[in-house]
Formats: C-alpha cells, structure tokens, sequence
C-alpha cells in the first residue's frame, strides 16, 4: 500500500482551552515604541489594530494637544503642560523598580518623558545639632512688685510718692500728677480786717459781679442801687470806700453782669425791667421791659453783646437785640416814654411750665386755698447760661420747679400760643424722683464749658456733662447748621457726680455759684454761698475725684460689710442734716465728693451771691451788709494757729483745712 503523505497541521479555531487576546499592555517600553513615529515609504501606511486601540485610549488625553491638526503624536511627553487650578502637578509613576518618591517641587523645570532615566543626586551631609539653636533676642523683662501707694497726704508723703512716680500709679512722669492734695488749692484763702466793705443798713446786697478786664466789682443791693468796688487796690481802708455808686432801679437789683469788653452793665431788677447801662457815665442805654414779673437773671450773648437774654419770675424767657428800638410798645410805668426801650426777637413763654397739668381754672392746694392755673404754670426761670462761642446760639435755663435743665435753641420759631418746647431737656437726679423735686438757683459752666453746675436746692452742687445734654443726631449743636424748624423735644443726661458740704446749705434762691477759670499756676475753683454765714470752695480738677474714689474703694477692700455700691461719701450723708427732714432724698446713685472748704468768720449772716476777680481774689456778699474780699497767701495760716490772742483775728475770715494739715509743714 502506499502511504498516503500527511496534510499540513491546520489552524485550530480558538476555544475555551486557550485565553482570548487582549489588547498589549502599555509599558514604558512600548510607550516609545507607539509614540516614535515610524517612517515607512508609503503615505497611506495603514495603523495595525494595536495602534487604532490606542489611539480610541488616548484620543481624549490633554497631553496629546489639538489633534485635529496633527496626525501622528507627539515623541515624548511633556508633563509641564498638565495643570491643576494653574498649579503644575507632579505625576503619579506607579514603578515597582522605584524605591524613593518622585521628587519635583513646584519652581523644578518641566519634566521630560517618563520613559527616560532619571538620575537622582544624592543631597549632601548636614550635621545634626544637639542642643536648641540660640537666638539674638532681648530677655524677658521681669516686673516687680507694684509699689503700695500710702494713704497719708502729708507733705512728706507726697515728696515721697511723687519719688515712686506719683499717687495715681507707679511709673515716671504722668502729665496729671501734680503731688498735692485738693486742700492745697484752697487753704490759702483770708480776708483781713481792710478787705470788707459795710453798706447802708437796711440794704443788703443781693447780687455781685466782676469786670473781665479790670479790677473793679459791682454789688447790687435791696434799694436798686449798683455800687463799683475796686478789688486791686492794696492801700488801708480803700476797699471799704466804694469806687462810684448810683441808683439804677426803683427796686431791688436782682442780677448784674459786664459784657465782654467791660463797656456795659446789665441789671434785672424787681421793678420787673432790665437795664443796660453805660459803666463810664452810669447812663441808661437801654431799657429792657416786657416781663410780667421780677427780673431773675439776664446774661450778654458770648461773642456777641448785642443780644441779652433775661428770664423772669413769669415763666418767660426774652432774647433782646439792643441794635432794635422797641419805640412806645413796651412803655413801661416806671420809666415812663421818653427812655431808649429795646426790642425782642425771641419769646420762649411758659418755659418750664408743666404741660401735663389739666385744663382747670382753679386748684386746691393741701393748705385748703385755691390758686390760679395760670400762675402756677408761671414757674419762676431762677438761672440762664449761655453756651461760650462756637455755640452761643444755645441757652440753657432752670427754674424753681425741678432738677432739670432744658436747652434751646435761640434761631429757633416758637410759639406764642402755647408753651414753649425746648430741643432738650435732662433727666432729673434719681434721688429726686423717689422724694420731690427741687429747685436750682444757678447755672455755672467750668472753663473749658465741658462741666455745667447747677446749684441745687437739695444742698448739693450737681455736675453736668455738656456733652450728654441732648442724646442722638442734633444738628441744633452746630452754629453752620441751617435748620431754624422747632423739632420733637428730646432728653438728655441727669447729672454725673455731686459736691456737698457740712457748711453748705442753699436756703433761699439767692444762694448763687461762680467759677475761677485756671489761668497760670491758679487751679479752677467752684465758690458757692452758703445759708450758714460762709462760703464754701470746691476744686474741680477730677484727679482728686478719681484719687477720692480709689481711697474709697480700698476702704470697701478692707470692710467686708461694705458692698461697692454704697460709697463711704454716700454713707457719710446720713449723719448731714438733711437727713433726719428727708431720709428718701439719701439714695443717690451718683458720687457724691465733700471735700470743700468753708470760708469762716467772715460774714455773721447768709452768704448769697460770689464771684471772682479776674486776678483769681474771691469776693462774697452777705445778709449782714458786708462785701468781703478774698486773697490767698500764708497769711491763713497764720490766722488758724494764731488763735485769738493780741485781736489778731478781729474782723478776719479764714479757711478751714482737716486736722493736722498745718503741721505738715513743720516736718
């Protein structure tokens, strides 16, 4: 048989005996391998199906640029292209043969293709240091123990505490610490036997004021007549002869003052006329008559002497212009028509009349006598006060109903109808809420106008903040301000603190205040009269307020039993007079401060009115015909450890200082 030759092995379809095909992996190696482009020598070479699959994986890959415009890719990679929110991002190699990270930071060149070797650097040996590095810096400073500040105000101690750098704290040169106590400012105060002047009996003086540029004083006295003092004049007896006297009113003169340049002289008297008299030939200039009732008070315009405001004892309150000729419409019985009258340009009626009373003819008072409405809506305006200039177009007023001070505006239109509404009015004391109100006598503001003191019927001189007199937007403060339209009335603060005084008491209403502007080495000091037979001094210089207070809050340190809302100045109020007649009227929630000094022996009845002359001697009026004259100098001392012997002390007055304050200088 022959053999039949065998056929060739033919291709065995795939089964599941062998595994299916799958596409090549990409590998380094083959990553050059696809992406070098092969050069062939036909155009139209075709792609195998390996290189269409991975052009279907990288058809969409951002490396590979616009492929539009290119047909074969690129040759290597540029990693420096790929960016993340304008980062550029180090790629993630996933190499087994790698044993250290991909070090690339972010300022490293772009990177070349993954597929060439790197050759990595070894970094060079550093040494490694054993102990903490140690830097330049200045040491930590250490801070002693606070220096305790003594109590004692002797003078000892205060050369002492002013060594250790002042009463206030420890540490050099504070601006405000000027080593003395609030008794060194007025422990310098005597009136010798030759500073007293003695009116006619039967004419006490009621009122007092001093030129701004001279030596002279005007009192103005029960009778109507002015009398011009010379305070500067230092010859034996001369302030006991008057300058020059007349007689400027039928009836008692009530208020004076200067104007600024000392060419006038304004009078409010209780034949119910104001005057502006001519202080070279005492001649009327102008009559000021429209007020129903006495004169209280009349003040000149600051910047401005032309315009006077006075307020009366019928509520009202008159803004004159002494450049209007009022003609025959205010001709008034006393004067008759043939005297210079002035005329009025504002009229603010029924000032600080209360509006809540009810529309009645007639009221029955606890006494079982009726009385008008109207008249008691007439409440008496007891004090005005200009603000000084920059704001001279605002006036503040008081009256004898209650602590509260109201501010108007004098560009403003009020009504003549009705009462007059104010643009502010300040809240009253708290103590005075829970009692009664009471009355104020005066409005005093302090050199630099941001304290207003209003002496009080309470027996306590309250302090103001000028600032807090009307809260909010208040463009009424600004003297550009074009607003002239009256605006809902708004409130302002109560009082801030207090001064009382064992020897001060207001018991009528011509117990007045005045200010001595600091000027020099003289501090500026608050003079109040006094129902007592004594004026009383109080320094205004808040350092000694805020040393009061901390001396009053280490004694609460050391008396458990104490809490820190009673002040001791507070407890000290219970043992004053005031409060076995009016035990509600203690619950101040204000400071109180007593450390004022009394001006003894030198008057024998009521102190009502005082001011100071403009070379800082206080003068004071009383009810015992006398006009004393004030200096400072040793000579007060001397009078309080004199004694009596050798008449040194006849017809003397001097100042009253604590225990033991004279003898601090023996030391």
């Amino acid at each position: 048989m022959s053999e039949v030759p065998s056929s060739p092995p033919q291709h065995v379809a795939n089964t599941g005996s062998r595994k299916l095909k799958k596409p090549p992996p990409i590998t380094p190696k083959r990553f050059q391998k696809f992406f070098t482009p092969r050069t062939s020598s036909h155009g139209n070479s075709r792609v195998s199906k390996s290189g269409r699959q991975l052009q279907d994986i990288t058809r969409s890959a951002i490396n590979r640029g616009n492929a539009a415009h290119r047909t074969t890719p690129r040759k290597t990679v540029n990693f420096a292209d790929i960016h993340v929110d304008n980062d550029v991002q180090t790629p993630q190699v996933n190499s087994r043969k790698r044993k250290t990270p991909y070090l690339s930071p972010e300022s490293s060149p772009a990177q070349s293709s993954p597929t060439k070797r790197h050759k990595y650097t070894t970094p060079p040996p550093f040494a490694i240091l054993e102990d903490a590095p140690e830097f330049d810096e200045p040491p930590v400073p250490v801070f002693q123990e606070p220096i305790r500040r003594l109590k004692s105000l002797g003078g000892t101690s205060r050369k002492l505490t002013r060594s250790f750098g002042g009463i206030l704290g420890v540490g050099r040169g504070l601006r405000r610490d000027h080593c003395a106590s609030w008794q060194d400012y007025t422990a310098d105060f005597y009136s010798s036997s030759d500073d007293y002047h003695e009116l006619p009996q039967g004419a006490p003086p009621f009122c007092t004021a001093t030129c701004n540029a001279n030596s002279l004083a005007a009192v103005g006295d029960e009778d109507g007549w002015v009398h011009l003092l010379d305070t500067e004049d230092d010859s034996p007896s001369s302030f006991s002869k008057p300058h020059v006297s007349w007689r400027a009113h039928g009836n008692a003169v009530m208020d004076v003052q200067f104007s600024s340049d000392d060419k006038w002289i304004a009078t409010g008297s209780g034949d119910q006329t104001g005057q502006i008299i001519d202080a070279m030939t005492q001649q009327t200039v102008r009559v000021l008559a429209k007020h129903k009732s006495s004169v209280k008070q009349i003040r000149f315009q600051p910047g401005d002497d032309n315009i006077v405001a006075t307020s009366s004892r019928d509520g009202a309150v008159q803004i004159w212009d002494l450049r209007c000729k009022g003609g025959h419409i205010n001709v008034h019985p006393a004067w008759g028509e043939e005297v210079p009258y002035a005329s009025t340009i504002k009229s603010l009626t029924s000032a600080h009349a209360d509006t809540g009373r009810t529309n009645t003819t007639t009221m029955t008072l606890p006494s079982g006598k009726c009385e008008a409405l109207n008249r008691r809506n007439d409440v008496s305006v007891t004090a005005l006060s200009f603000l000084p200039t920059g704001r001279q177009h605002l006036l503040l007023t008081a009256s004898d109903a209650s602590t509260s001070i109201k501010l108007w505006d004098i560009r403003g239109r009020y009504s003549l109808r009705g009462s007059a509404v104010p643009i502010s009015t300040t809240r009253h004391p708290d103590s005075h809420t829970r009692h009664r109100h009471f009355a104020i006598n005066s409005l005093t503001l302090s050199g630099d106008a941001a304290r207003l003191y209003a002496l009080s019927k309470d027996n306590t001189v309250y302090a103001y903040s000028t600032s807090h007199l009307i809260l909010g937007v208040a463009p009424e403060l600004s003297a550009s301000s074009t607003s002239r339209h009256q605006r809902v009335q708004q409130e302002g603060l109560g009082p801030i603190y207090g001064f009382r005084h064992g020897n001060f008491h207001a018991g009528s209403f011509y117990v007045k205040a005045a200010l001595r502007k600091a000027a020099g080495d003289r501090p500026e000091l608050l003079a109040v009269g006094s129902t007592d037979g004594c004026p009383v001094l109080f320094p205004t210089d808040e350092t000694f307020l805020r040393r009061e207070q901390h001396q009053e809050d280490e004694m609460a340190d050391e008396l458990p039993a104490l809490r820190r809302s009673t002040r001791p100045s507070l407890l000290r109020n219970l043992s004053s007079s005031f409060g076995a007649k009016f035990p509600n009227v203690l619950a101040d929630t204000i400071p109180i401060y007593e450390h004022g000094t009394p001006l003894i022996r030198g008057h024998d009845a009521e102190v009502t009115s005082v001011s100071f002359t403009r070379t800082g001697k206080l003068i004071s009026v009383g009810d015992d015909f006398r006009v004393r004259r004030w200096r400072e100098g040793p000579q007060a001392r001397d009078l309080r450890l004199g004694g009596e012997t050798e008449g040194k002390r006849w017809q003397c007055g001097w100042a009253v200082t604590s225990e033991g304050f004279d003898n601090d200088d023996d030391d």
